[in-house]
């Protein structure tokens, strides 16, 4: 799996210069390589360089956080300049959520909102010591081009990591401008459900849909044109009759085995991820709208025992199924979202 070597080479530019050759050597790159920013890296590597370099600056390692003070929204390209152009922090969230994958196929993001809380999220777990410096840098890069389209006085209510701290908290916390807690059930960015509806400082309508057209024609892409969410789709209508065989899938897409295995490789997806997001999304979207039990709903997601549905709903949400859905119960209807089958993003 890889990410973009926009982020190496950002990190390269905010760490000590006399540490970066041994940093490069230790993770098996070269400048050369990390020059173009269309490049890209290994995770592995990509993990390796940022815990090289935390190395001189322990115990408050701070270097990442400059890398993310440093991202803007044209480093992104056309990416970028929607998220820029829309007219509401909302709407460029809901871009990078679309899109962010591009940039970073490793990481597992999802938002949602809670009563008067919404929440930017990394599921994907961080072993190793610079996988934790590289997810802490990943949420920092999102409030710094939140920030680059909404304006500098962002700030979050909080910010979550799953690891344990690797640093000092300083760095952080001064970054973020807000409290940062470790030891959480995802990594998340939390912020006021009101400054979704802040307007960008160069937000245009008019601009913004140009882009976002121009966006989805030069990546050949749209929500319903990408094979891993018409895989999703595909599995979230069927769950209830139990999980279906990737063949059955790659025969309803009218496409062999190992080419859909491949084209979902290339997106950075196993059939067994876009599964478990099939059936994130129906239990998240039926357990909102509290019409069935939870014994039924556990049953249409396709899990044998209840408990086995609980663990995962905890995952994935990060609340128990009843503390959910009793959250959502305060969330006008129109923003629990729509269907798999309307190729919506679902959230309560």
């Amino acid at each position: 799996m890889e990410v973009s070597s926009l982020f190496a080479a950002k990190a390269l530019a905010q760490a000590d210069a006399q540490h970066v050759d041994r940093a490069l050597a230790q993770a098996g790159l070269s400048r050369e390589m990390l020059a173009d920013p269309t490049n890209r890296v290994l995770v592995d590597q990509h993990h390796a360089l940022f815990a090289a370099l935390a190395e001189c600056e322990r115990p408050d390692i701070a270097f990442h956080m400059r890398t993310s003070a440093s991202m803007r929204c044209e480093d992104f390209g056309t990416l970028g300049l929607t998220m820029r152009s829309a007219p509401n922090l909302r709407s460029s969230i809901e871009r990078l959520e679309r899109y962010a994958q591009l940039f970073n196929a490793y990481s597992v993001f999802g938002f949602d909102e809670f009563d008067d809380e919404a929440r930017w999220t990394n599921s994907r777990s961080a072993e190793s010591e610079g996988a934790r410096l590289s997810h802490e840098a990943a949420l920092g890069t999102f409030v710094a081009l939140w920030r680059d389209a909404n304006g500098e006085d962002f700030t979050p209510v909080r910010v979550e990591f799953m690891h344990q701290p690797v640093g000092s908290l300083a760095p952080l916390e001064a970054y973020f401008g807000c409290a940062v807690r470790h030891g959480a059930d995802l990594d998340a960015i939390v912020m006021r459900r009101e400054d979704l509806e802040r307007p960008n400082r160069v937000g245009d309508r008019h601009i913004w849909d140009f882009l976002r057209q121009h966006l989805e024609e030069s990546l050949g892409l749209t929500e319903e044109g990408r094979i891993d969410r018409e895989v999703v789709m595909h599995v979230a209508k069927t769950l209830s009759d139990g999980v279906p065989r990737l063949e059955e899938v790659a025969s309803h897409l009218g496409i062999g085995n190992r080419t859909l295995q491949r084209r979902l490789s290339e997106l950075g997806h196993s059939y067994q991820a876009l599964v478990d997001e099939a059936r994130r999304e129906v239990a998240l979207r039926l357990v909102a709208e509290g019409r069935q039990s939870l014994v039924e709903i556990a049953f249409l997601t396709g899990f044998a025992e209840q408990s086995s549905f609980t663990r995962a709903f905890k995952r994935w949400s990060g609340k128990a199924p009843r503390a959910y859905r009793e959250k959502a119960a305060h969330v006008p209807p129109g923003l629990i979202g729509r269907s798999p089958a309307d190729g919506g993003t679902l959230r309560a």
